[in-house]
């Protein structure tokens, strides 16, 4: 993709964002998404670089990044939630919203499909049985590029106390409960995470360490330790316990493997 596109494509999507203004201010909940996105769409930039990806594909990975959480704008407009399993799977609802309007005109055939792709599937707990090299490529980046904010978007919510102000951003779980033996028990044996086990805000930030040993790139694990998430997540916890202790531990030997 060149520079050109995407300097077209980044006002597209600034355009369609735009119209959920009111009196040119975006509501709290949108806001977080066009700042969530902004920040995955330089990680995506930076995560390509990393690895030394040619200039082109670099661009593409901003873009994907980009697009990656655009149905998140129609879907709390609609619903007042971002709980796909209450409202609708945001990944599926990306990729119509991009074909619904026109996002992607005028893009190359390849470089659109794989944008559509990547937003469509980004979000799945399971990559799909059947990618080619490229999709995997982009796909396995923008699941790593949206993980790595969402590390920051629950400590800073945390840190600064809006987690509480806006319930919806953990979707209503215990914030100070403890965690919940199941989910300690799926990441000690390097499981993956049931959503459907999780309780309490202690579970998500085990699933977020699961994420961490789940990473696709080395320049995204080096940027996880040199931002000192881990350190971050630690001072926040609203409960310690020696067993989830543990599981930071057992994640931090992980990183200092890369």
């Amino acid at each position: 993709m060149t520079t050109e596109t995407l300097d077209l494509l980044t006002q597209r999507f600034r355009d369609y964002v735009d119209r959920f203004r009111i009196d040119g201010v975006l509501q709290p909940m949108h806001q977080l998404k066009l700042e969530h996105t902004i920040r995955v769409a330089a990680d995506a930039r930076a995560i390509a670089a990393g690895m030394n990806w040619p200039e082109k594909e670099v661009n593409l990975a901003e873009a994907v990044g980009l697009f990656h959480d655009i149905a998140r704008f129609p879907q709390f407009q609609q619903y007042r939630s971002f709980s796909d399993a209450d409202t609708v799977d945001h990944g599926d609802l990306g990729f119509q919203t991009l074909e619904e309007e026109g996002l992607l005109d005028g893009v190359a055939a390849e470089p659109r499909a794989l944008i559509l792709h990547s937003v469509q599937y980004h979000n799945k707990r399971d990559l799909p049985r059947v990618l080619t090299a490229h999709e995997e490529k982009h796909l396995r980046l923008i699941r790593d590029a949206d993980r790595l904010d969402i590390f920051f978007i629950g400590w800073d919510t945390i840190k600064t106390g809006h987690i509480h102000d806006h319930p919806e951003i953990i979707m209503n779980i215990d914030f100070k409960g403890p965690p919940t033996p199941a989910v300690l028990e799926q990441f000690e044996r390097g499981d993956k995470i049931d959503y459907r086990d999780m309780r309490s805000m202690a579970d998500r930030f085990i699933l977020q360490l699961s994420w961490i040993h789940d990473m696709s790139y080395d320049s995204t694990k080096r940027l996880v330790r040199e931002r000192g998430i881990l350190e971050k997540f630690i001072d926040v916890l609203p409960v310690k316990t020696d067993r989830l202790l543990n599981c930071f531990e057992k994640t931090a030997a992980f990183l200092a493997e890369v």
